[in-house]
């Protein structure tokens, strides 16, 4: 809004208006909306790992994900005394679902076909942690997941803001596929989906102090630095609390070198 006290002349307020536009307006003004573009069941497949919609049949292996200590270790905040139950993961799934369903988030399973699974897992992974080949439905089409595969995490997008075009992304990762370039890829395509399909300006990256892991990729591979500390932000129970560090990444700086970073490193892991 102008508030200028002086007449404009009319093609120039027009101009004016134009050029202060977001794109996220644009779009909007031409019919295509940001929660039109989140998709109810969205997957991708690469060289390294599939990201599937969460389906029931994942919610044992996601108990499994969020009940192990070290995986956990610095997710303290979400961790439970009692662990995970299928029934739990099974809940959580369905409310992420609804979130989605709400142009809120975008929610992914991650998974690893057998064949790929690093050579110093294979003997942590029990037979009966693989779940049967199967073709998987997504939003206009299915991915075939033509061999055994193993849930090792989720990721995603959460926190959509379409007016201010910003989000924050997540990842949760099984500790026994630490350092393999999992992390990488799934976060890569979380990113992609932010700022090449939504157009999002901002996508957040929330941690904890003691997330070496994620503070040293994102201050390493994103190139990013912790822009704040929310002190005790994040409660554990029993009065405690712990601070959050808070990074961001750019549309300006994914376009100019954080994707063709990322797309290098995934060459490189393929």
């Amino acid at each position: 809004m102008m508030n200028h006290q002086q007449s404009v002349p009319v093609a120039s307020t027009a101009a004016t208006a134009k050029q202060m536009l977001s794109p996220l307006v644009e779009r909007e003004q031409a019919g295509q909306r940001v929660i039109d573009l989140i998709p109810s069941r969205h997957g991708v497949v690469d060289d390294l790992i599939l990201l599937l919609p969460p389906d029931e049949e994942h919610d044992r292996a996601m108990a499994r994900v969020l009940s192990d200590a070290a995986t956990m270790s610095s997710l303290e905040f979400m961790m439970r005394p009692s662990g995970y139950s299928a029934e739990d993961a099974k809940s959580r799934r369905i409310g992420r679902d609804n979130r989605q369903a709400n142009s809120e988030l975008l929610n992914y399973t991650i998974a690893i076909k057998k064949s790929l699974v690093p050579e110093h897992a294979v003997e942590m992974v029990a037979d009966d942690e693989y779940l049967p080949p199967k073709r998987v439905d997504i939003d206009g089409g299915y991915i075939d997941v033509d061999e055994p595969y193993l849930v090792v995490g989720c990721c995603g997008l959460v926190n959509i803001d379409p007016f201010n075009r910003s989000s924050a992304a997540g990842i949760i990762l099984d500790a026994r596929f630490w350092r393999t370039g999992i992390s990488t890829a799934a976060m890569y395509y979380s990113l992609s989906f932010g700022f090449n399909e939504l157009k999002l300006h901002r996508i957040g990256i929330e941690t904890t102090e003691r997330n070496v892991g994620m503070r040293g990729w994102s201050e390493n591979v994103l190139g990013i630095h912790v822009e704040a500390i929310r002190k005790e932000a994040l409660y554990l129970g029993n009065g405690k609390f712990l601070d959050s560090w808070d990074y961001a990444l750019f549309d300006y700086q994914w376009h100019g070198r954080v994707e063709a970073k990322l797309r290098s490193k995934l060459r490189m892991l393929g």
